[in-house]
């Protein structure tokens, strides 16, 4: 990476340093905690980069049914952690198979989500798992569902004077489980589609609540909610499983690149929606 015209290199020792320079700074300005999305691209335009990584974000607490994952949480951390893996094993999964291992162990989960890419691997287990972003500015916090924090390929609802301090997962009360499916054209590549499903099941086992989001076949990561009403109140069984599968191709709007077709796109998210959807379920049922 050339940073042609970067004139200072910012290292905050408190969240309210960081976003008083976010808010006062006049010229183009980086947030940068692992720097595996800022480092490969050129970026000539920025003044300075923000260094967060001494803010204290690399938090994971399980409080009072609330799951808190700091942004600066790195993908080791996610992976180490009983509470992740207990609790949201969409995200414990799609960790495991993020990039290789050197990527893991200084990426950071906010990167990940502030990047976003359609093909993002920590951004449909947010929207599947109903998680919700506190975003810190000198004003103070706001709170902004997944679902609602992407509006297109590379773009947020994140404003310039902000920066996102924490996730933040409710755990349901009934029995549940999420999970995480994904095909690239290696271990390490991004994606060519991605898929994480959350499931809860009511006393009879049948599914209470499903939310499945699906990523690298549309402009954002999008939930399939027909597929999602077809499950409600059921059982899956083989019938319907594939109904569920025939219902994923009018929610999503896959493209043709070097990666894949979106012909390949299309067919193997409905595999994918199929897995994912199965293994939440019997992992809830259990």
């Amino acid at each position: 990476m050339r940073q042609l015209g970067l004139k200072e290199y910012l290292i905050p020792g408190s969240l309210e340093e960081a976003v008083r320079i976010l808010d006062e700074y006049p010229g183009n300005i980086e947030i940068i905690a692992g720097g595996t999305d800022v480092f490969v691209d050129e970026h000539p335009e920025l003044d300075a980069m923000l260094d967060i990584t001494k803010l204290g974000l690399d938090h994971i607490v399980l409080k009072e049914g609330v799951l808190l994952i700091g942004s600066c949480a790195t993908y080791h951390d996610i992976i180490k952690s009983p509470a992740v893996k207990e609790n949201f094993r969409a995200l414990w999964d799609a960790s495991n198979v993020l990039a290789d291992m050197t990527v893991r162990n200084i990426a950071t989960v906010g990167g990940n989500i502030c990047s976003a890419v359609p093909s993002g691997d920590a951004i449909p287990p947010m929207l599947a798992c109903g998680a919700q972003f506190v975003l810190a500015s000198k004003n103070g916090e706001r709170t902004v569902r997944a679902e609602d924090f992407f509006i297109g390929p590379r773009k947020t609802v994140l404003n310039k004077n902000e920066l996102i301090k924490e996730f933040k997962v409710a755990l349901p009360k009934e029995r549940f489980s999420s999970t995480f499916e994904k095909v690239a054209r290696n271990s390490v590549d991004l994606a060519n589609a991605n898929v994480a499903a959350f499931v809860s099941c009511a006393a009879d086992k049948s599914i209470g609540d499903i939310r499945i989001a699906l990523g690298a076949v549309a402009p954002t990561v999008v939930r399939a909610k027909k597929a999602e009403k077809l499950m409600l109140g059921r059982r899956p069984d083989e019938d319907l499983l594939n109904e569920l599968c025939a219902a994923i191709p009018e929610t999503i709007s896959p493209i043709t690149n070097i990666r894949s077709t979106k012909e390949y796109r299309t067919e193997v998210t409905g595999v994918l929606v199929k897995r994912a959807v199965l293994r939440a379920y019997e992992s809830a049922a259990a």
